[in-house]
Formats: structure tokens, C-alpha cells, sequence
């Protein structure tokens, strides 16, 4: 009888070493993305553009620039893709 009470509490331990070694899984998991989250809003916050942003090359200078900054003027069916009203203005007086 005593070696059936023994193994009820080993069951008993076992069970609950596993349920603490699962809880800590999904916390680690939860943790990481957590952190990633936490790493996305500083780097929106901070005004960094993303890895995967598209860039565009300024038609009068030739400098990339983030698609979301650029200026595109649009006339006659095509458009032309600028990094600032400059050059925009310099690309007119030249022509």
C-alpha cells in the first residue's frame, strides 16, 4: 500500500514539473514576441524606415530616396520621381 501512495506523489511531482516547464515555454514564447513588437514600435518611433521599404532614384541628381518621401510629378502619361522640391525646381530650369 505504501509503494501506491509513493507513486501517486511521484505522478503527482512529475505532473507538476511538467506543468511549470510548459508555463515557462509559453512565456518565452509570449516573450518574444513581446520584445519584437516592442523593438518595431521604437524603431517606428524613432522615424527608421523599415528593412523592406522600396527606394526610388531621384530623376535630376540621382540619389535614392524612400518611395514614401519622394516627390513624383506626373504629366503626359509619365511620371518622374524626385528626392526634394530642388530638384524639382532645377530639373524646370533646365529645360
Amino acid at each position: 500500500m505504501g509503494f501506491i501512495i509513493r507513486g501517486v506523489v511521484i505522478l503527482i511531482i512529475f505532473a507538476f514539473v511538467v506543468y511549470v516547464f510548459k508555463a515557462i515555454a509559453r512565456l518565452t514564447h509570449h516573450m518574444r514576441g513581446t520584445v519584437r513588437d516592442v523593438r518595431t514600435l521604437r524603431d517606428q518611433i524613432a522615424g527608421r524606415g523599415t528593412v523592406n521599404e522600396e527606394m526610388v532614384r531621384c530623376v535630376n541628381c540621382g540619389a535614392f530616396v524612400a518611395s514614401r518621401d519622394a516627390l513624383t510629378v506626373s504629366a503626359r502619361n509619365s511620371s518622374r520621381t524626385f528626392c526634394s522640391q530642388e530638384c524639382v525646381s532645377a530639373r524646370v530650369q533646365n529645360r
